[in-house]
C-alpha cells in the first residue's frame, strides 16, 4: 500500500490529485492480492489496463508544467517517463501473453509500486520549489 503525504506534493493540485488516483488504483490492488485468488488477477489486468491509457496522458500533461514553470528536473522527469513505458510495456505485454499466474502478479505490484514511490517523491516533488517561486 502506498499513503500520500506532503512530501508528495507537486504544488498543483491537478497532478497532485492525478497522483492519488493512481496511487488508489494500485492500493486496489494491495488489497485484491491480500485476498488472492482470481481477484489478483482481475485486479492486476485492470491497473494494468489503466495505467496503459493513464500514464500516457498524465505524462504529457505534468511534462508540460515542468517546462511552464521550469523545473530544473524536467529531463529527469521526461526521461524517467521513458524508462516507465518500457518497464511497463514489457509487463503489460508478458501480462496478456501468459496465463496471469499470481507470480506475475507480485511481480506487477512490486515494480509498479516501487516506480510510484521513488518517482513522485523524488523526482515530481522536485516541481513545488519551482511552483512556490513562480508563485
Amino acid at each position: 500500500m502506498i499513503a500520500w503525504d506532503d512530501s508528495m506534493s507537486t504544488g498543483l493540485p491537478n497532478i497532485d490529485a492525478q497522483h492519488k488516483e493512481i496511487i488508489e488504483k494500485y492500493n486496489e490492488l494491495a488489497e485484491a492480492l491480500a485476498q488472492g485468488g482470481g481477484a489478483a488477477r482481475t485486479m492486476a489486468g485492470e491497473l494494468l489496463d489503466f495505467l496503459q491509457f493513464y500514464s500516457v496522458w498524465h505524462f504529457e500533461r505534468e511534462e508540460k508544467c515542468m517546462e511552464e514553470y521550469r523545473c530544473p528536473a524536467a529531463e529527469a522527469n521526461k526521461q524517467a517517463h521513458a524508462e516507465f513505458m518500457v518497464i511497463f510495456g514489457q509487463l503489460y505485454e508478458e501480462w496478456w501473453s501468459t496465463t496471469m499466474d499470481l507470480e506475475l502478479v507480485q511481480e506487477t505490484f512490486t515494480k509498479v509500486g516501487e516506480w510510484i514511490r521513488n518517482h513522485i517523491q523524488r523526482v515530481d516533488a522536485q516541481l513545488l520549489p519551482c511552483v512556490r517561486e513562480a508563485g
